[in-house]
């Protein structure tokens, strides 16, 4: 009942649907009458269902609803408990109770009446098996219909190799797509004479899930998914997903969103032509990089996608490319000489609320500076705030 609903929107209305519609516990689903106890016995309870779901395809812990034979019957509110103190218990329970960590787990409260109701959302995780570790348990559960269940020797075999192959198929996907674009075969036609940046957004567990969203959802986003630099945009529907590009008679760059939720953001605009030579501007691109980056993770954080989201970015057409630096503080850096320019790629944990990504593109661009025989990008201070200097 509650897949597909973006989190930060189940209210009160959401909850009373699932009573009005008879919702069900199921793998994805499951209710509490009460908050889980104190004692040892309440906590590894509350690790297993929260890994078992983990471990399985993702979903709901709600607290705060009574149900018979599975079946949601009313909804319980707590009372006489300070509930964003049980929320801090809980999560911290959590953090140290698994191995590893779950990432994107996230709860809220609903007020409810009186009292409230507390709403987990497990995410369908990308690096499983996540294992009890609480006062030296050691258990690995998953979940079906019928509930939580000890994971089998065979099961975890296979969900200890899943991590990788996520990953592994993530990288090969980014190659393809990055060779396809390198060869001006990617969603449309590039300038063949132009240094071109590519990013990528990975989001693993969808990714390995496989998961398909229909162009129109993807539609409804398409202002969040500008092309870098951009401030005006047109849109298509393709074979992949959707595309939002640079209108013109020559396209410059592009945001294709694919049905999975991955993005793909190309531009030829990073690289300037001045004084018969190629510059990337080290004191304006790292900004409009994190601007764009920003709105790409807003945009997927609109179409509920899961993190952690594998961010890579790669340029090619880069041999002799200098980097632009003032020069009464530098000393002017050799030009890159290489075609291919492959930054290491940076996991994103978790979608950020204030919507500021500023210090991963921060690592990137340290990254980038390292290139061309600097410690670091000094547009950015230590905590990898933007700026300007």
């Amino acid at each position: 009942m509650l897949l597909g609903t973006n989190f930060d929107n189940i209210d009160l209305t959401t909850m009373q649907g699932l009573l009005d519609a008879g919702a069900t516990e199921s793998v994805h689903l499951e209710f509490k009458r009460e908050t889980y106890g104190n004692s040892d016995n309440d906590k590894k309870e509350f690790l297993k269902d929260i890994s078992s779901l983990a471990n399985s395809l993702g979903g709901h812990l709600i607290i705060g609803i009574n149900e018979e034979n599975g079946v949601a019957r009313e909804l319980m509110p707590l009372s006489g408990i300070d509930v964003d103190s049980e929320l801090l218990r809980l999560e911290n329970i959590a953090r140290t109770g698994l191995e590893p960590s779950i990432i994107g787990l996230r709860m809220k409260r609903v007020q409810v009446d009186d009292g409230d109701c507390i709403v987990i959302h497990v995410p369908h995780s990308y690096n499983p098996p996540h294992r009890v570790i609480f006062k030296n348990r050691n258990r690995y559960y998953s979940r079906n219909s019928s509930g939580a269940y000890e994971l089998s020797l065979e099961e975890l075999r296979a969900l200890f190799g899943q991590q990788r192959s996520i990953e592994e198929r993530a990288r090969s996907f980014v190659n393809e797509r990055f060779l396809r674009i390198q060869a001006n075969d990617g969603a449309l036609t590039l300038p063949s004479d132009r240094a071109v940046l590519v990013v990528h957004l990975i989001p693993l567990p969808d990714f390995g899930a496989d998961r398909r969203l229909d162009v129109t959802t993807l539609g409804r986003q398409r202002a969040a998914f500008r092309p870098l630099g951009s401030s005006g945009d047109s849109f298509r529907i393709n074979l992949d997903g959707f595309v939002v590009f640079r209108p013109g008679e020559v396209c410059h760059g592009y945001t294709q969103i694919f049905r999975n939720g991955s993005v793909e953001a190309t531009s030829a605009s990073v690289i300037s032509n001045r004084n018969e030579g190629q510059y990337f501007a080290g004191g304006v691109q790292p900004r409009r990089i994190f601007e764009a980056v920003s709105s790409y993770m807003g945009g997927l954080q609109a179409l509920e996608t899961s993190t952690p989201v594998l961010l890579q970015l790669s340029f090619f057409r880069m041999n002799g490319v200098q980097l632009a630096v003032p020069q009464e503080y530098f000393d002017t850096p050799p030009p890159y000489e290489r075609e291919e320019l492959h930054l290491p790629s940076t996991i994103i944990a978790n979608h950020r609320d204030d919507g500021n990504y500023q210090n991963v593109v921060a690592e990137q661009m340290n990254y980038l500076w390292n290139a061309f025989d600097f410690e670091r990008c000094p547009y950015f201070d230590e905590e990898g705030n933007w700026t300007g200097r």
